[in-house]
């Protein structure tokens, strides 16, 4: 029996050594991938490519990018490597150009992995190709300006719930997170506005849509592993039935889109939110005032393709994703920086006091609007803390960049290293002081427009901007009326940012001292 067991493991010892140098031998090859075809490439490490100390948790993915981005000045790209997948980042914004919008068509596809057996993954997002560009424009008619107005009302309400909720800590001097402040915020505004409901989570933090919210973001270990292998083995995903790691959180969400729809359609409820815009679409495949335009443009009819009610919960949950986690870190951020810039924080208060006492105390929609110096500040912030800190492009077709550039196969990866840019000095000098006039009409003419991506550019921006900054201004417009936010012993400075989130969080969030204007 002995003998026959030590056969057993010398065969099985065998084994295994040739499958390690196979896959030795496989990506060392690999990884020459783009230096044979004349690509400056980063340095990669078997097995992981450039991802080591972003698959190992000791940083984000886009500063490993950011590095790369350093490493490589006066090139126009450079390749790297996500495990054995060869990525092309593009350092030059006239290429970003072509990538986003003069060649949109070869990139239509952002090709991010994901799990399309889970419903609420069919987003647009998520979405390629033909069925991509057709819910593009089904959507597209939510987010104008006459919607948005439709829904600053509730921003507004929000906005007043949350200063009269930080009445108390404020007159106390009080340390405040921040963090938790704006996520409060923002999910009582996307709730009522993508969902219908009035979840007041402001006054009480563990309402039940607050809780299942964090839980959307929160990058479990079960999520990582099942995003990990959709994305490098998704063969062996699919054999093994592996999920998206967000099975509890999409039944949620789903049932309480099945069920808000049913009790409106039931009791013919209306109300003027996105929801009551995604039953229009599900109902009859189009919004009504969008056909009567249409016609009126000389159109014959619109595209009456009706969503599922699947698909309505699929886009009302990334309005939700998109809607609350851009607009409450960024909130956040703002104002952690208007705590550590105390005379940017005045200017900002000066321009808020002149825009309630022009409007009557009100902060309407064309009020805010009309606030540059709250624009700038905005944009600062985004400009250090994107939401979208990389962009990713699938190539649909093979493809040849000019000017002697890199020829692309068909499926290949392309990234737009935003975060990089956005920390370039050639284009923002000391990139990491926060300095809002870098937005000034005059600065922004001098610099290429395709430097600064905080919402990605050209057919697949993002949709939801407009209203996402919305959001943000008027929080922070209601907080900077009453309050002053300043720097404390638990300030973390310089920042330090959680490495598996979808976005830059901090890691201990945002501690601010919250007082009462003097």
């Amino acid at each position: 029996m002995e003998p026959l067991l030590g056969c057993w493991l010398n065969d099985l010892l065998a084994v295994l050594l040739v499958a390690a140098g196979a896959s030795y031998a496989w990506f060392s090859r690999r990884f020459t991938y783009w230096s044979r075809r004349g690509v400056p490439q980063a340095e990669p490490q078997i097995p992981f490519g450039n991802l080591r100390r972003s698959f190992l948790g000791q940083t984000r993915l886009e500063f490993v990018v950011q590095d790369i981005y350093n490493q490589f000045k006066g090139e126009r790209y450079v390749g790297m490597y996500q495990f054995g997948v060869p990525t092309l980042v593009l350092r030059d914004p006239d290429f970003i150009r072509l990538l986003l919008v003069k060649d949109f068509d070869s990139f239509r596809d952002r090709g991010v992995p994901h799990n399309e057996q889970e419903p609420l993954n069919h987003n647009l997002f998520f979405m390629n190709g033909a069925k991509w560009k057709r819910m593009r424009a089904k959507m597209t008619p939510t987010f104008t300006s006459g919607k948005l107005k439709m829904m600053c009302q509730t921003m507004q309400d929000c906005g007043r719930e949350m200063v009269e909720v930080l009445g108390d800590p404020a007159s106390r001097g009080e340390v405040v997170e921040m963090r938790e402040v704006s996520a409060r915020y923002a999910t009582d505004i996307i709730a009522s506005v993508a969902f219908g409901v009035e979840c007041n989570c402001q006054r009480n933090p563990e309402a039940e849509f607050r809780q299942w919210g964090r839980k959307a973001f929160e990058p479990s270990l079960k999520f990582r592993i099942a995003r990990f292998m959709h994305a490098f083995v998704p063969t062996i995903a699919r054999a093994l039935r592996v999920g998206a790691g967000t099975e509890e959180v999409s039944a949620f969400f789903r049932n309480m889109v099945r069920e808000t729809v049913e009790y409106r359609e039931k009791y013919n409820v209306t109300r003027n939110d996105f929801m009551h815009l995604l039953v229009q679409l599900k109902n009859k495949g189009f919004i009504d005032d969008e056909k009567a335009k249409a016609i009126k443009d000389g159109a014959k009819d619109v595209d009456n393709w009706k969503l599922s009610i699947d698909e309505v919960a699929a886009q009302a949950f990334v309005f939700f994703l998109a809607g609350f986690e851009t607009s409450s870190t960024t909130m956040s951020f703002a104002l952690y920086e208007l705590a550590l810039n105390p005379d940017v924080q005045k200017r900002l208060q000066e321009e808020v006091d002149a825009t309630l006492l022009k409007n009557n105390g009100q902060l309407t929609y064309e009020a805010i609007s009309e606030m540059s110096y709250l624009d700038k500040v905005v944009s600062e912030t985004l400009r250090m803390y994107p939401p979208g800190a990389i962009l990713a492009r699938k190539c649909t077709c093979r493809y040849k960049f000019p000017d002697d550039g890199p020829e692309l196969e068909e499926g290949a990866t392309v990234f737009v290293p935003v975060y990089g840019l956005h920390n370039d000095p050639q284009y923002f000098p000391e990139p990491q002081r926060f300095n809002p006039e870098r937005f000034s009409e005059e600065e922004k003419a001098e610099r290429h427009p395709y430097a600064y991506l905080p919402f990605g550019e050209g057919p697949r921006n993002c949709i939801g901007m407009r209203l996402g900054l919305l959001q943000t201004k008027i929080g922070l417009a209601y907080l900077m009326s009453k309050y002053e936010v300043q720097r404390c012993d638990q300030t973390v400075v310089p920042m330090e940012f959680n490495p598996f989130s979808f976005v830059m969080m901090p890691i201990s969030g945002i501690q601010l001292r919250l007082s009462n204007r003097t």
